[in-house]
């Protein structure tokens, strides 16, 4: 990269309270992993160290808990805001239990991912030739048509105009809540950024919206 240091070190391991293949337990984040990390700091070498916070709700709460890492990136989209909203019992998506409230409230800046899922709340099923031909369920539906089909369910949020696309109303959404710092999101165009960007500029969700579409994620119940 030529460069002598960078900003932000993350772990992208996923973090499960077993551990199996890749994954890293919390016991081997924090006695392996994390003082790994910390050399990097006193080095010189990068700024601050965070995680990718995908794994088991329990594990990554309880490496939060630890008070070492200093960001984390979070899934946190219109199909799954568990990490940081209570959602009903039988919600159709993997459970973080709040863990971007968590990890605000000790100091660990939280920025979200996925806050497209992986282009489903684009509401279209076409993908740029550019982008990854599919992906696989990334913590809301068991597949990409199903998180293609439940996006379609949020559409009254336009069509009842809180937002002018389901694009905008995807990214208002994750920038709504306080606990979020800042939104990443996959870029294969000019023409994207410039929706994403205008997006962002007209701000959060109105709390009539964001109410909205907690009705709207409330239908998801009981579906499959």
């Amino acid at each position: 990269m030529g460069r002598d240091s960078i900003d932000l070190f993350q772990l992208h391991n996923r973090i499960t309270s077993l551990g199996h293949s890749a994954d890293f337990t919390p016991r081997v984040v924090m006695e392996e992993v994390v003082p790994a990390l910390q050399r990097l700091q006193h080095e010189g070498k990068t700024r601050f160290i965070g995680i990718t916070a995908i794994g088991d709700a329990d594990a990554l709460h309880a490496v939060v808990s630890e008070g070492a890492i200093d960001t984390m990136q979070m899934p946190y989209n219109l199909l799954n805001p568990s990490a940081g909203d209570e959602v009903p019992e039988g919600y159709p998506a993997h459970a973080f239990k709040k863990l971007m409230v968590h990890g605000s409230s000790v100091g660990v800046g939280i920025i979200g991912i996925r806050v497209l899922a992986g282009g489903a709340l684009s509401g279209e099923a076409t993908r740029h030739p550019t982008a990854a031909p599919s992906v696989e369920p990334i913590a809301s539906g068991r597949s990409y048509g199903i998180d293609l089909s439940r996006a379609q369910l949020l559409r009254p949020l336009v069509h009842e105009g809180y937002a002018g696309s389901m694009v905008e109303a995807a990214i208002r959404f994750a920038i709504a809540h306080p606990a979020m710092d800042t939104v990443l999101i996959g870029i294969a165009t000019h023409e994207q950024f410039e929706v994403a960007a205008s997006a962002a500029a007209k701000g959060p969700l109105s709390a009539a919206g964001l109410a909205r579409a907690a009705e709207l994620q409330r239908g998801f119940v009981g579906t499959h």
